[in-house]
C-alpha cells in the first residue's frame, strides 16, 4: 500500500526537515587590515606593532616575534577570552567580534625570526 500525502502536508514536512538541518558557519581567519587597526588602538602603547622598532614598554615583546612563542590559534583564543598572555602585567582587553582573529591575522603578516638572546 502506498501512502499519498496532499501537497500541503508534503510542503510542511519538507519545511520541518529544512529547519532541522544546520549549515555550519564558515571559519573566520581574520582580516589583517582590521588587525592593524586593533593593534594601533589597543596595543601600540606597550608593544612595537610594526616590522621594526622597540616596544614602548621594554617588557612587552614586539609583535613581529610573538608567534615564535605562541601558537596562532591558541593566541587568538586567549585574546578572545581576555586571558593574560605570558605575563601578568598585560592588561585584560575585551575585544569585539573577530578582533582577536583580526589581530592574529595582522601579526602573521609581520613575523620575523626571533633574534638569539644575548648572554
Amino acid at each position: 500500500m502506498r501512502l499519498v500525502l496532499p501537497a500541503s502536508a508534503m510542503a510542511a514536512i519538507m519545511l520541518a526537515l529544512a529547519a532541522c538541518s544546520t549549515v555550519a558557519e564558515p571559519a573566520y581567519y581574520g582580516d589583517p587590515v582590521e588587525g592593524l587597526d586593533v593593534a594601533q588602538r589597543l596595543c601600540s602603547s606597550c608593544h612595537a606593532i610594526g616590522r621594526e622598532g622597540t616596544s614602548p614598554n621594554p617588557g612587552a615583546p614586539p609583535f613581529r616575534f610573538i608567534l615564535a612563542r605562541n601558537d596562532p590559534a591558541l593566541l587568538a583564543e586567549k585574546l578572545d577570552e581576555a586571558v593574560s598572555i605570558n605575563h601578568l602585567r598585560m592588561p585584560t582587553f575585551y575585544f569585539g567580534e573577530h578582533h582577536a582573529e583580526d589581530l592574529v591575522a595582522y601579526i602573521k603578516t609581520i613575523q620575523q625570526p626571533q633574534p638569539a638572546q644575548l648572554p
